[in-house]
């Protein structure tokens, strides 16, 4: 045991390299290979000279707090006030920040007032999520141009719909999935109205994905002559649309289509952010 410890307090070998002496501009750049969760538990601690390179703004442009695997099991309150860290580190730089269950509104509204130059933003699970949060901070973010909301439950509905495309007039991509079908439907007079009505009003579409909503042949057509920019459609789940010869038709300007109940040769590919 004793020479043990001896070899681990031992000075390294001749000739073996300091990695916490690299320059500035090469550790950031290792360090954007990393995600932001192994940044801040892992990479940043490990020496002063790191820690310094894991503060450079630069860094922070970006911040994804969804895909890694101790999102899943740490609690909240941490992940919060990591999201925070994240977000002064940007020094105003942030463009585009993912997260999963963990954000609320006060979190949302802390990236707000701190991130003027915010560009995208994906959420997915967040339950405690409200539209009036969002649509309030929307009105504040008129250089948004990416939004996905993938089965955050008490979100949507065609006014919060309709309100975002009107708040958001630089929307170039919107990506949609419900969790709990049924509370996506609201009525006037025998009519219904879905949460895809309101996306006529986002005009500068280039992509839109709507997962397990109810959207009708005549809404996507709506939809269609509302937004000539769009490239992208996929309409993965949303089994009230009946594909038929007109349909396709209607739809062959799409360059990237996934149509409901797609077979695998058409266009399926997955939803990123």
């Amino acid at each position: 045991m004793v020479a043990r410890m001896d070899a681990l307090s031992s000075p390294p070998p001749s000739g073996s390299r300091d990695w916490s002496e690299l320059p500035l501009d090469a550790l950031s750049s290792v360090f954007t290979k990393l995600g932001t969760v192994d940044i801040l538990m892992g990479a940043g601690l490990v020496c002063r000279s790191w820690l310094k390179a894991a503060k450079e703004p630069d860094l922070w442009r970006s911040v994804h707090m969804s895909h890694h695997r101790l999102v899943e099991v740490m609690d909240g309150e941490v992940l919060r006030a990591m999201a925070k860290v994240a977000v002064d580190r940007s020094a105003g730089q942030l463009e585009v920040f993912v997260g999963k269950y963990f954000v609320d509104c006060e979190l949302l509204k802390y990236i707000w007032d701190r991130s003027p130059c915010l560009k995208g933003l994906g959420l997915s699970y967040c339950g405690c999520l409200t539209n009036e949060g969002l649509i309030n901070l929307f009105a504040k973010s008129p250089l948004l141009e990416d939004l996905m909301l993938m089965f955050c439950k008490r979100i949507g509905g065609h006014d919060f719909i309709e309100a975002t495309g009107k708040a958001c007039k630089q929307l170039k991509r919107f990506s949609l999935g419900k969790e709990f079908l049924d509370k996506s439907w609201t009525f006037s007079g025998s009519k219904m109205i879905t949460d895809a009505s309101g996306i006529t009003a986002m005009h500068e579409l280039l992509s839109l994905s709507l997962i397990e909503c109810h959207l009708t042949n005549d809404e996507l057509v709506s939809i269609l002559d509302s937004c000539p920019h769009l490239e992208l459609l996929c309409l993965r789940g949303c089994n009230n649309i009946v594909v038929n010869s007109t349909l396709r038709a209607k739809c062959a300007r799409i360059k990237e289509l996934t149509l409901p109940n797609a077979c695998p040769a058409e266009s399926d590919r997955e939803e990123e952010f």
